[in-house]
């Protein structure tokens, strides 16, 4: 695929090597892709190069068209949040000796470049800081598990409940998309829960948002201080009047070094830019606690 579209785009390029790198992104209204967004860009004109940023919109078939579409201009590689597991447009990229590198998300069936954060024990462990401040009943607001940061922060959060052998109560969990709505949708039903949770998890920052706001909905009692989590830093958890944990990522860094890692990818001889041994970049979170 890469092939046949870069020899498409030859004859309406120069033959010169294009400064062009391709940056795929799931949610340009994410206050956390719009940091690694500015990061990887910012790498990237230190290079002399510059980036051509795109919204797949959480949508499979259109990363996918994405992908084609950036290939055929003639990129040197692409820079990918990928929105689920689907894996064969990336296959075909390999194939044909096309950089890429992953960034935040992760396709473990996949062998290829990424850079990523612990999310499991991240979230295990921003659990437990909840429980050892008293919290016995967690619920868990989060996306579905077919991307890698919502099915491994959710593991999380079963993982903190075995290790407190604490039973799991799937009523205590709801998953729908990464938006605020979702985080809406998940305190409505725990409203209506006969035993509510004494505390709630959000995976990520547009869901905590949306959490806040049907909380500030709820009876006061019990719901006014009820302690909340987040698996993402919010500027404003300090000022909450409630007990809050969240986890600092390191934006910046997963920015900078996945756009370092494709630079030098790219500027390796042809038919060992994608061959292993690949590089797989874990890199540390902060866990920071205001209210306790």
């Amino acid at each position: 695929m890469a092939r046949r579209l870069r020899t498409e785009a030859s004859t309406a390029l120069p033959s010169r090597r294009s400064p062009f790198v391709g940056l795929i992104l799931p949610d340009f209204t994410n206050p956390f892709f719009g940091n690694v967004a500015a990061a990887a860009i910012g790498e990237l004109r230190r290079s002399g190069h510059l980036a051509i940023a795109v919204c797949s919109e959480e949508n499979a078939a259109r990363e996918r068209a994405l992908v084609r579409e950036l290939a055929a201009l003639g990129t040197q590689g692409l820079l990918i949040a990928p929105v689920g597991p689907d894996y064969e447009h990336l296959q075909a990229l390999q194939s044909e000796d096309f950089p890429f590198v992953l960034l935040d998300r992760v396709i473990d069936e996949l062998g290829c470049d990424w850079v990523a954060v612990e999310n499991l024990m991240a979230a295990c462990q921003l659990c437990e800081t909840l429980l050892s401040h008293g919290a016995q009943r967690i619920g868990f607001i989060g996306g579905q598990p077919q991307i890698s940061t919502r099915r491994q922060r959710l593991e999380g959060y079963r993982a903190a409940l075995r290790r407190q052998r604490i039973p799991f109560a799937k009523e205590l969990v709801f998953l729908g998309d990464s938006s605020e709505g979702t985080g809406q949708r998940g305190v409505a039903q725990f409203l209506e829960l006969e035993d509510p949770p004494d505390a709630i998890f959000c995976s990520n920052n547009k869901i905590f948002a949306g959490c806040l706001d049907r909380l500030a909905q709820a009876p006061r009692v019990p719901w006014e201080h009820m302690p909340v989590a987040c698996f993402d830093e919010v500027p404003y958890a300090a000022h909450l009047g409630r007990p809050t944990v969240v986890i600092a990522q390191p934006e910046a860094e997963i920015g900078r070094k996945a756009a370092a890692l494709l630079l030098e990818r790219s500027r390796r001889a042809p038919g060992s830019r994608t061959s292993r041994p690949y590089e797989q970049m874990l890199l540390e979170v902060e866990q920071k606690t205001y209210g306790f």
